[in-house]
């Protein structure tokens, strides 16, 4: 076969040349430079090391149980939020196993245990990041920043390994307007519930839900700068139908149903501490109740997909 290329000509003009291969046009996005098969699969990356996730749940743990057994692990701060964290180290020590199993799945090549893995990491990062800035100084104080720093890194390489191309397909029947519609609603209903308490303090007013020595609570700071965004950017890409929608979605959705499950367990950890006779501690658990029924009606958005081996 005869193709034209540059030749080293002055002129410019082009010249053939006889049994060239013929290159096909690069894939949008992609590199320009063609490289055989064999190398293609080595520049996609490779999985994180054996280790990596074993010595993160042993991190998770330490720290979870610490909460859990430890009287004054989170001392100085509201009953309230004590037993919230309290709650928070049950449900996040009851992830691990789910955790080691979805990174065992996703390694086999389950792109919907893949998922899984990363929306436990989206999780571990938020609830370790609280604890991280927002938690009065204690023993785990290194752990929650270790354990923070590993989920990061793996939340982000869990994210960008995904060939959002290529896995399309496995999205074709995910119902698309129900998921957006769901995390829009659930992003815009908390931030109205955060700057509900916030603008009406401002310029010179103290929110009613602020912080130790009167700092912002980290809760408003992560949600109104990280999870409400990506929610919302979740939503708009599933609406414009981008390949990379359904990826970050059904991640969220996992850090989002972790979260309402952890929300209704603060109850039982309220009332267990006295807690309920508190006519104010009593209405904010009753709202807590709410996201989890949520989350069960849409749980099915988060793992009933059918998803083909990534």
């Amino acid at each position: 076969m005869k193709i034209r290329i540059p030749t080293a000509k002055k002129n410019g003009r082009s010249g053939e040349i006889d049994g060239a291969p013929a290159r096909r046009p690069a894939p949008l996005g992609a590199d320009a430079e063609v490289f055989p098969p064999a190398e293609v699969r080595d520049l996609r990356g490779r999985p994180l090391p054996v280790v990596y996730m074993p010595l993160l749940g042993f991190l998770v743990i330490i720290a979870a149980v610490y909460g859990l057994v430890v009287d004054d692990a989170y001392r100085l701060v509201s009953p309230l939020t004590r037993e919230t964290w309290r709650a928070q180290d049950a449900v996040t020590l009851a992830t691990v196993p789910v955790l080691l199993w979805a990174t065992w799945r996703a390694r086999a090549g389950s792109l919907s245990a893949h998922l899984v893995s990363v929306g436990i990491m989206i999780w571990l990062t938020y609830g370790y990041a609280h604890l991280s800035i927002g938690a009065p100084f204690n023993a785990m104080f290194l752990v929650y920043v270790s354990v923070l720093t590993l989920a990061g890194f793996a939340m982000l390489d869990g994210l960008l390994r995904v060939d959002v191309a290529a896995a399309s397909p496995a999205f074709a029947r995910m119902p698309r307007r129900a998921t957006a519609w769901f995390l829009a609603i659930a992003g815009v209903g908390i931030a109205v519930l955060w700057l509900s308490d916030i603008v009406v303090a401002l310029p010179d007013g103290l929110p009613t839900n602020i912080y130790l020595s009167e700092l912002p609570n980290p809760t408003w700071v992560l949600d109104l700068g990280w999870i409400i965004p990506t929610a919302l950017a979740a939503a708009l890409m599933l609406r414009r139908r981008h390949p990379a929608g359904p990826v970050i979605a059904g991640a969220m959705l996992v850090m989002l149903l972790i979260l309402s499950v952890t929300m209704l367990a603060v109850v039982p950890f309220a009332l267990a501490a006295g807690l309920g006779a508190d006519s104010v501690v009593s209405q904010q658990l009753m709202v807590f109740t709410v996201p989890v029924h949520r989350a069960r009606r849409h749980r099915d958005l988060a793992v009933g997909w059918r998803t083909t081996p990534a």
